[in-house]
């Protein structure tokens, strides 16, 4: 495959240093290997966004896959780079900012479904949940819709020989559009969110949800999940304010994308002003925000947006005045 990565980008520029990353993968020290697959993490496929260097790296990686040319202590991370390429596809299907790349991206991860499945069917057990989680990445591109059912029986198989990680063999399942409802009151409560994250329209699921918001979640289910799924599933933020509260109370401030900020967008669909008084319930969000310390250092821009964008101060002091 001949590629002019002269004329392509990545997040940093021009893309002239692919080569040699792609050189390393297959020949590569383990310093080189590395630097690798950091650039494909940080530069080709920065934060989620693809550039117009990432489709041809997809397709790099699947074919050094497919020909089994990859270091074998490489497999598993550019597994990774696949299954967040096919994140990106789906998850940012409705950004017209990326409307020209994500066609030829969905192709090229759609290309890379036949090499990766074999090796979910041939994994080392202690392996597989990680290569599943991608491939079920891989195939909820809409064009691989087709090859959900076979997948999704794969998926029951390697559950079935896992003692453990039950929740999140259930979520890939979930994933892939398997009506898993009858895991609602299963035993397990980390299998019980998943269940309720597959299907947030069941009124049981959105009882889960909502009370599983106040307490840090089971292991197998990310805070973050809970956090999205119950301001989609909330009547507003007043019905879920004490939950919030204690959740924003003890995020990390990397939540600023999917915890205490996406509750925060959610507590003020409108900017704050002077003459929109806050209401109770965002006075008490504001009150559990000024007691996280992690969320106040004022170099931190991705904080600071969170506030910019609700209309508030990011300064705790100014924050406690408006509480009051």
């Amino acid at each position: 495959m001949t590629v002019d990565w002269d004329r392509l980008r990545h997040a940093y520029g021009r893309a002239t240093d692919m080569p040699q990353h792609l050189h390393a993968l297959e020949f590569g020290d383990a310093e080189a290997r590395a630097a690798a697959l950091d650039h494909l993490d940080i530069a080709v496929l920065h934060q989620g966004f693809p550039e117009t260097a990432t489709v041809p790296a997809v397709r790099a990686v699947t074919k050094l896959l497919a020909e089994g040319r990859a270091h074998p202590e490489t497999v598993e991370p550019l597994l990774g780079f696949l299954g967040d390429a096919a994140l990106s596809v789906t998850g940012l299907a409705d950004d017209r900012c990326f409307a020209e790349v994500l066609p030829d991206l969905a192709d090229a991860v759609a290309q890379a479904y036949p090499v990766v499945l074999p090796l979910l069917a041939a994994s080392p057990p202690e392996r597989a949940l990680f290569r599943a989680k991608n491939l079920v990445a891989i195939a909820r591109v809409p064009r691989l819709a087709h090859h959900r059912e076979e997948l999704a029986v794969l998926i029951r198989q390697w559950a079935e020989s896992d003692a453990g990680s039950q929740a999140e063999w259930v979520g890939c399942l979930g994933w892939l559009g398997v009506d898993i409802r009858d895991r609602l009151t299963d035993p397990d409560p980390a299998v019980r969110l998943r269940a309720a994250l597959a299907h947030e329209d069941d009124t049981r699921s959105r009882e889960l949800l909502l009370a599983a918001l106040a307490d840090p979640p089971p292991s197998g289910v990310h805070r973050s999940e809970v956090v999205v799924a119950a301001t989609r599933v909330a009547a507003d933020f007043d019905s879920i304010a004490s939950a919030a509260c204690q959740a924003a109370r003890r995020d990390s401030w990397t939540g600023f994308d999917d915890g205490w900020g996406a509750l925060v967008r959610f507590a003020f669909p409108k900017p704050y002003g002077k003459r929109r008084p806050l209401t109770d319930a965002q006075r008490a969000l504001l009150r559990a925000l000024i007691a996280n310390d992690q969320l106040w250092d004022p170099t931190n821009g991705s904080c600071g947006l969170v506030f910019k964008q609700a209309g508030l101060p990011h300064s705790r002091g100014a924050c406690r005045e408006l509480a009051r």
